[in-house]
């Protein structure tokens, strides 16, 4: 399917604003092929967490272990032509290049230390955020505190013509924008949340995007060992403002298959591709 920001909802299209300067916003039937994607690492200029430049090359895929290991150890990333999941990695890498670079590198310390024991919870957890992941930020508390406790009424419905919340979510996990061109029911992200000061907001929206992928690779990388997949929270994407026209009723949110209480918090039932 293409991605056609003519057909995307209000919402789903505000979901992919980091990514338009580099996508366009004409129709894209197409995924996005190599040269492309060549030009994209030209200008943005990404990098591994050892400093190796980030080059997307083609390939018809390899095994998870050596695929982390080969881009930490020479840059490279293996690509498979054509593919909108793929393509969708490859802009995440030039739009937060320092949160790609946390994921790899995490990845492979996980891999260098513990191959012999298999995956793991820490590379569940990065694999996860990898391809599911967003960071929701606010100045307001209270309303984070919605979210994290399920009150997804009152957050996402009650909430979002009240003037004075500034919010804002950025999705970069590849496979959920991938999911994104035509979202699904019980489409969800694994997120985390951030409290910032209102002036965060007052700033340009690549200065945001640059100081949001700084955090998370912060956070990536002060998790350690620590890392685990409850540490991300659901969030059901169809309840984000105008992403789906059906959420513009309050009646939308009670059905419980999406919107789950806390007591029930995870994702089973739930997919993020």
């Amino acid at each position: 399917m293409s991605l056609d920001p003519g057909q995307l909802s209000p919402g789903a299209r505000a979901l992919y604003a980091p990514y338009w300067s580099r996508l366009g916003h004409e129709v894209r039937r197409l995924p996005p092929e190599l040269p492309e994607l060549v030009r994209w690492a030209a200008a943005a200029r990404p990098a591994t967490s050892t400093g190796m430049p980030i080059r997307f090359e083609a390939s018809g895929g390899m095994p998870a272990n050596d695929y982390e290991t080969t881009i930490q150890q020479t840059g490279r990333v293996p690509t498979r032509v054509g593919d909108w999941h793929d393509g969708f990695n490859a802009l995440v890498w030039c739009t937060f290049p320092a949160t790609k670079a946390a994921l790899n590198a995490a990845h492979d310390e996980q891999i260098r230390r513990g191959a012999a024991m298999g995956r793991g919870v820490v590379r569940d957890a990065l694999t996860l955020f990898d391809e599911c992941g967003a960071l929701v930020l606010s100045a307001d508390p209270d309303w984070i505190d919605q979210l994290r406790a399920h009150r997804w009424r009152e957050a996402l419905f009650d909430a979002r013509d009240c003037p004075d919340l500034q919010r804002e979510i950025i999705v970069m996990g590849h496979a959920t924008l991938d999911a994104l061109r035509s979202p699904f029911f019980g489409l969800c992200a694994k997120v985390l949340y951030r409290q910032v000061p209102e002036s965060w907001f007052a700033q340009p929206e690549s200065t945001r995007w640059r100081d949001a992928d700084d955090w998370m690779a912060a956070w990536l990388r002060g998790r350690g060992d620590t890392l685990g997949p409850r540490d991300f929270a659901p969030l059901p994407l169809l309840g984000w403002p105008a992403v789906v026209a059906e959420n513009a009723a309050e009646s939308y949110y009670a059905d419980p298959r999406q919107f789950r209480p806390r007591r029930q918090a995870g994702l089973a039932g739930l997919r993020c591709r």
